[in-house]
């Protein structure tokens, strides 16, 4: 069943039960919850009178609750002498109609029940006599009138008896009147609701099936499909997170075809120069020398460094092979490395300058590998896009509980708006793509990926024109957590 009419079900469904109950409780159980509510008011009234017979104005209250409750009251003494008495304005008094014998009965028998008795009667006059709250056999529609005795302490150690009679009228004709309203109400409340439960449900349905409708376009790659709002609170949040979800997912495309034509272009060029050299030192005699033999070896070792940095990033955002930290020196580390930049260094003239102060050693818990890679492939993207001194500045500092490594070059910058992009996988600051020095290009991706397992902070820090200075921190080895 669709939401559409799940919802107009269920809206249905509690407006039957609801009428349903209301039919019941007023034509079935309306002379039964009339009965129960007159008792009880007649009850309490001669519990106000026992609580207050001491008060000297009790004649007063006696006349007030009479007429306020539509009943008849009388206080008896000890003897059976009348202290008080009052009749409703509109009712007949019944008093007249008990012989003075009978007052004893009711006290004897509210003594019996513990201290309040409630008789039935039928009509005005004592057409027979229930024991305790069962009603004598009466007339189906003749009124029925009730009495409560109470029997309670004087202050003198006494007792009263207090009497409460009241009159309960048929109400066959008052639901005969509610019979006909509540057909009434029931037509317009069935055709209200119904309505109600169709234009609801539609509102409601429509724009989850727009929403869905577009979701299916968004699973084709259209990435131009825009999620609207509606008018509940719960869709338009629907729609926020897929226009975001479409946003991250139409990026992620661009980025992803960027990155198969980056590695590509990576790819084809060490290929075209193996290709090329071979060819050359076999077809021409005496071009088999140790330079040409150095260019194929040279290009296929990028070639092997493009291919593993792309399985790396896989293994890392798989989470395949596990981490294997050990306490390092992270100086010692950062020395290693440099020496692998010599080639550079002689043919290019390249500048590594390597700086840490008073500093002897850095330990730190880390996987030596993956955080020589960190260093590695910061290095090299620090070479690609260093300026025209061909500087590379490499510097070691010393904080409370950890040691910072800032790699820092001379080039152009980057834009304050794309630094936090940098470190996504397929992104690149500039879109005429740059062939690095050393390495496959891919390296920042990685950097976050081993950084981040290590829990690492990293950031970078660039003034467009100045340079950028990428930087990680790593825990003091015994402080790491």
């Amino acid at each position: 069943m669709s939401l559409k009419w799940r919802i107009f079900t269920a809206i249905s469904a509690i407006m039957l039960i609801i009428l349903a109950l209301l039919w019941v409780c007023q034509t079935v159980f309306l002379n039964s919850f009339y009965k129960a509510v007159k008792v009880y008011e007649t009850k309490q009234v001669a519990e106000e009178i026992a609580k207050n017979m001491s008060d000297e104005d009790i004649e007063y209250q006696i006349a007030a609750l009479s007429n306020k409750h539509d009943v008849s009251i009388k206080v008896l003494d000890a003897d059976f002498k009348s202290l008080y008495a009052a009749s409703a304005r509109e009712m007949h008094s019944f008093f007249g109609n008990i012989p003075d014998s009978e007052f004893y009965s009711f006290y004897k028998k509210a003594v019996e029940e513990g201290g309040t008795y409630t008789e039935y009667f039928g009509g005005f006059g004592i057409t027979g006599k229930g024991k305790g709250d069962k009603q004598a056999d009466t007339a189906k529609n003749a009124p029925t009138s009730f009495m409560i005795a109470k029997v309670t302490a004087d202050n003198a150690g006494g007792y009263y008896t207090i009497i409460v009679n009241t009159t309960i009228t048929p109400v066959d004709s008052v639901i005969t009147t509610l019979r006909v309203i509540l057909i009434f109400v029931t037509a317009l409340t069935v055709v209200l609701v119904l309505i109600t439960a169709l234009i609801l449900s539609a509102g409601l349905s429509k724009p989850l099936k727009k929403i869905s409708d577009k979701a299916k376009v968004l699973a084709t790659g259209d990435y131009d499909v825009e999620f609207e709002h509606s008018t509940v609170k719960e869709i338009d949040e629907l729609a926020d997170s897929l226009n975001y979800a479409k946003t991250e997912l139409g990026k992620m495309d661009t980025l992803q075809k960027e990155l198969i034509a980056n590695i590509s272009h990576d790819l084809r060029t060490p290929l075209t120069l193996i290709g090329g050299y071979a060819e050359v030192m076999r077809d021409i005699p005496g071009e088999a020398t140790d330079e040409n033999l150095q260019v194929i070896i040279d290009e296929s070792k990028r070639l092997t460094s493009l291919v593993n940095d792309v399985l790396d990033i896989s293994k890392l955002s798989a989470g395949v092979g596990q981490m294997q930290p050990e306490v390092l020196d992270l100086k010692q580390c950062i020395e290693a490395i440099i020496p692998r930049y010599n080639k550079l260094v002689e043919k290019d003239r390249y500048q590594i300058l390597f700086s840490y102060g008073s500093i002897q050693t850095a330990p730190v818990y880390a996987d030596r590998t993956r955080l020589e890679q960190v260093i590695y492939n910061l290095v090299n993207n620090a070479v690609t896009y260093t300026g025209e001194d061909k500087t590379v500045r490499i510097e070691l500092l010393e904080k409370a509980d950890s040691f910072a490594v800032h790699i820092i070059d001379s080039g152009e910058g980057i834009e304050e708006d794309k630094l936090p992009l940098i470190w996504e996988r397929y992104y690149k600051v500039d879109k005429a793509h740059r062939r690095a020095q050393m390495g496959s290009g891919l390296g920042l991706s990685i950097v976050k990926q081993i950084l981040d397992a290590h829990s690492a902070a990293y950031g970078v820090n660039s003034t467009p024109g100045e340079g950028s200075d990428f930087w990680f921190e790593m825990k003091k080895a015994g402080l790491s957590a």
